[in-house]
């Protein structure tokens, strides 16, 4: 990386970009453009009736703060992690209700999921990005490639089991995605190295794939195309949870970029992490951890988002503190490819 005297604010942006992090997109036009600020961020939760909340990946980062938030404003939070350690601590620092779900394990999956009774709101925040000089595809319990095992197929079969539970809530049911920007190809973090695409989803049509298209495993594009399942999912659950309950609505968001080397980073290279989170801070491009959690809480509850469904949320511009309401990608939008992926995902589960 060259040195940060060095670098103009263009040259930093295109450089954080390379990462496939960094969450760059124009703005959309009409309802998509519909900006939220900080303030609103933080505050909205405070300001709605009690909910009872289930938070996948509550333990940390984004998920951690989000409880708190919600928690402290009044709301009943599930902390749903992936050992009964890691819900302890979470449930003990935001005020939450402890659970076990690991993702990468459906059996555990299944038991959690018999135990919800009852919820409003269903917070899939629960993700993991692995090192991208990864050579080799890391497996879920059930053979699965490791990121799209944890980030798409474990939360697929988690919201199948827990859709009538969510469809019955009284007061508008909501369906809330942790996603990124880097699932579309044409934002700064998308479109530098390895592109987000799942091509004929050949790779789903077998348990022990690599990838989703059938490729050979690349780490950097395995957890963008999970980015992009998340994406195809939303719209796809969008239309499944509406016609159980009219009043339901499901978001996607993104909490931007948070450059922890104990967070996000945390499988990367310790002193590429530490030295992309000091300048990513020191140019204004970064959010913290509180915030993202600010976001989560603010699309799990806002009474606004009550008027519309299939939102996609992200940071822009990058750095401001604000939410935006974008268009995702093109292929995001591909209504076939949105129930493909749903058809063969569930096949997968054992859902099928």
């Amino acid at each position: 990386m060259p040195a940060k005297a060095a670098l103009g604010r263009r040259d930093l942006l295109q450089t954080l970009g390379a990462t496939g992090l960094l969450p760059l997109r124009a703005g959309a036009a009409g309802p998509e453009g519909t900006v939220v600020p900080q303030a609103e961020l933080f505050d909205t939760a405070a300001k709605v009736a009690r909910k009872r909340i289930v938070v996948t990946g509550a333990n940390s980062g984004v998920g951690l703060e989000g409880a708190k938030i919600l928690a402290q404003a009044g709301h009943d939070v599930v902390c749903a992690c992936r050992t009964q350690a890691k819900a302890d601590a979470a449930a003990a620092a935001c005020g939450g209700t402890a659970a076990v779900c690991d993702l990468a394990d459906l059996a555990s999956v299944r038991r959690f999921a018999g135990t919800v009774q009852g919820v409003d709101v269903l917070v899939l925040n629960a993700g993991l990005a692995l090192n991208t000089k990864d050579a080799a595809a890391s497996r879920t319990k059930d053979g699965f490639e490791l990121t799209i095992g944890t980030n798409h197929l474990g939360h697929f079969l988690l919201y199948n089991l827990l859709e009538d539970k969510l469809a019955k809530a009284a007061d508008h049911p909501r369906l809330v995605v942790t996603a990124s920007p880097v699932h579309d190809p044409l934002s700064a973090g998308g479109n530098v190295g390895s592109t987000a695409s799942l091509g004929d989803l050949h790779g789903l049509k077998e348990t022990k794939f690599d990838m989703v298209d059938g490729g050979a495993f690349d780490a950097d594009k395995a957890y963008k195309d999970s980015k992009l399942c998340n994406l195809l999912f939303t719209a796809e659950a969008t239309r499944r949870l509406t016609k159980k309950n009219a009043k339901a609505t499901v978001h996607a968001f993104s909490p931007g970029l948070i450059p922890s080397p104990d967070g996000f980073f945390k499988y990367q290279n310790k002193f590429f992490a530490k030295t992309f989170n000091a300048i990513a801070t020191t140019v204004g491009v970064a959010e913290t951890a509180s915030f993202g959690g600010a976001c989560l809480a603010y699309v799990a509850t806002a009474p606004a988002l009550d008027q519309s469904t299939d939102g996609w949320w992200d940071t822009d511009p990058p750095g401001k503190h604000q939410l935006r309401c974008h268009l995702p990608s093109v292929e995001a939008r591909n209504v076939e490819e949105q129930r493909e992926l749903w058809r063969l995902s569930a096949g997968l589960v054992g859902l099928a």
